[in-house]
């Protein structure tokens, strides 16, 4: 927290903050005014063209101080954490997380955007991973290229914990493992398979955990860790020791496991932990997402 206003009389607020954040950009200051975490005399400020005398007290509270409202948009689109830098969302199951400009159905990129250009026109979000359209839970997006920079680089290092809890068909024998795999795109089908091509294939790791099995141990409740970021990489890998993702319509066969009605009626995955590096203040930031309630009632069966 800022406490001390310069001793330069008739200077407006943009010219205070620029001072105090000689690094950050116009619309880094312009997103901290929106997002009410610069007082002026104890009021938030509105506008960055606000006169600040010598006697004025200006205050800059730090992002992760600052009470987070629940916004729903576009879609179901939930918005649990937002600062002058990221976005942490919430994506609903169906609903894509971007694609090319030419895309006429609505992304999370798109909703997200969209949401905070209603303040400052010149907003940008920018993405920095993905998330399956059939699957659910926790992203972050980026507000300025510092912290696309930033993101980036944890992504690329690993030091990014994603965890997701998937519903799978069967029971694994070990109840815990990692998996190691060669993944290949198919470039006309979109699909991914495991491969042997070491000049073709992409590393792809995760650990994944037993946490609970069904009555009947027709299905088991797994939580995967993921160490590296490729394509459906939990579907396929999964897939690849014999226990595929229930709903999932793309890689399970509709002749394995009994009737296909036996689904939460979606993929049963969801992205339900996020620990991250903030950009700016450099600390570690965690969010959590609960399991749908209908991957439960599976395990009920």
């Amino acid at each position: 927290m800022t406490n001390a206003s310069p001793n330069i009389p008739g200077i407006s607020l943009s010219d205070w903050l620029a001072k105090k954040f000689p690094q950050a950009k116009k619309t880094t200051l312009r997103d901290m005014i929106a997002d009410k975490r610069v007082h002026l005399n104890g009021m938030p400020a509105k506008s960055l063209k606000q006169i600040v005398e010598a006697k004025d007290k200006v205050e800059v509270v730090d992002a992760s101080s600052v009470p987070m409202k629940p916004h729903i948009l576009d879609e179901g689109l939930r918005i649990l954490y937002q600062d002058a830098d990221i976005f942490i969302v919430d994506k609903p199951t169906g609903l894509l997380t971007a694609t090319d400009e030419k895309e006429q159905r609505p992304t999370t990129l798109k909703i997200l955007t969209n949401f905070a250009q209603r303040t400052n026109q010149k907003a940008q979000v920018h993405l920095i991973h993905r998330l399956d359209k059939d699957a659910s839970g926790l992203l972050v997006f980026a507000r300025n290229v510092d912290a696309v920079s930033s993101l980036k680089k944890q992504f690329f290092y690993h030091t990014v914990t994603r965890r997701y809890d998937a519903i799978v068909h069967g029971i694994p024998k070990k109840p815990k493992a990692r998996l190691e795999n060669l993944l290949l795109e198919d470039p006309v089908t979109g699909s991914v398979a495991p491969t042997k091509d070491l000049r073709k294939g992409q590393i792809a790791i995760l650990d994944y955990e037993l946490i609970a099995r069904s009555r009947s141990s027709k299905f088991s409740h797994v939580q995967c860790t993921l160490q590296t970021g490729r394509k459906h990489q939990i579907r396929v890998q999964l897939h690849a020791i014999g226990h595929p993702v229930c709903g999932d319509l793309l890689y399970r066969k509709s002749t394995q496991f009994g009737a296909t009605g036996e689904t939460p009626g979606r993929l049963a995955l969801h992205a339900s932990h996020l620990t991250l590096e903030h950009p700016s203040s450099g600390k570690r930031i965690a969010f959590d997402s609960p399991m749908p309630q209908t991957f439960s009632e599976l395990l009920r069966k």
